[in-house]
């Protein structure tokens, strides 16, 4: 296994930086030289420094270091997409489950953000409505606190708002989902946080874009909307990303229908349902088909 000091110079070659940049105020360039090839250990508070000055946490760099290995969280967040694909109503039920055990068990914040997830999850599936009483404000004011309480947004902070902004306001949305692409720059050499940014900022048009019933009143959010599918075009889905290019079409054609252009829009969302009939993924396609014939029946 390679060691901190190659892991380190990988991020800060990536970054752009010198070894005289990285080491000034902090440690000889010769000493950082030798950190990198792995001839020397270095202390915590060192390290720490180094790491402030790339603006990258300790969990961050273990993520990079580890080549980007799952962690039980990130296994987690696999499991519901997964569940959520295939519209398994039983495993999103057992995954709830798990986490409210973590939750009781050991009291912290980020597991009961995980059971409210699981809820709106299974809602959106069986075509349920989640009562308020579900939802507490306290919960939703913390989890806010949370995303802006953390400076530097790791692998983790982009995953948990992508689960959760279904509970939060329509204006903290838009100034958490800039934020995290603003935060994702950084990350863009590597692939699985581009990954999660795609997915981020389709989910945001998708909140933005309102309910269908909602189809028949005027568009509130037209130039935040175009300035999302603009950050999903600079980030380029890879074209083995097939559900990902298919769900891009059918937020296309469902944009178009709400500017006003719905014969366009009806045939860019068949288009969806055809690509994703053709990857199996039928539970989606069904999806989509029935939110074409609400929109229909409400227009």
């Amino acid at each position: 296994m390679r060691s901190y000091g190659e892991t380190l110079r990988q991020i800060r070659e990536q970054k752009g930086l010198t070894m005289k940049v990285l080491a000034e105020e902090i440690c000889s360039i010769s000493f950082l030289s030798k950190f990198e090839r792995g001839d020397s250990d270095i202390t915590l508070g060192l390290f720490s420094r180094i790491l402030e000055k790339l603006m990258m946490s300790f969990d961050e760099f273990l993520f990079v270091h580890n080549e980007f290995q799952p962690s039980r969280l990130e296994q987690f967040f696999k499991a519901v997409s997964l569940a959520y694909k295939q519209s398994d109503s039983a495993g999103l039920r057992k995954l709830r489950e798990q986490e409210m055990k973590q939750w009781k068990k050991s009291g912290v914040d980020k597991y009961r953000y995980h059971v409210l997830m699981l809820d709106v999850y299974e809602c959106i599936i069986d075509n349920k409505t989640m009562g308020e009483e579900e939802i507490q404000k306290e919960d939703i004011q913390k989890l806010s606190d949370y995303f802006f309480g953390v400076e530097v947004w790791g692998h983790y902070e982009f995953l948990l708002y992508n689960a959760t902004m279904l509970f939060l306001e329509p204006e903290l949305v838009l100034q958490l989902s800039h934020t995290a692409y603003e935060k994702s720059i950084r990350y863009q050499d590597y692939q699985k946080v581009n990954e999660i940014i795609g997915t981020i900022l389709m989910n945001t048009i998708i909140y933005l874009l309102g309910p269908v019933h909602h189809f028949s009143k005027e568009i509130r959010f037209k130039d935040e909307l175009a300035e999302f599918f603009t950050y999903l075009n600079k980030l380029a889905l890879p074209e083995n990303k097939l559900f990902e290019r298919a769900n891009l079409i059918h937020l296309k054609g469902a944009y178009e229908w709400r500017l006003g252009n719905k014969e366009e829009g009806l045939v860019t969302m068949r288009k969806a349902i055809q690509l994703f009939t053709e990857l199996g993924s039928v539970g989606q396609a069904n999806r989509i088909e029935n939110y074409i014939e609400q929109i229909l029946i409400r227009n």
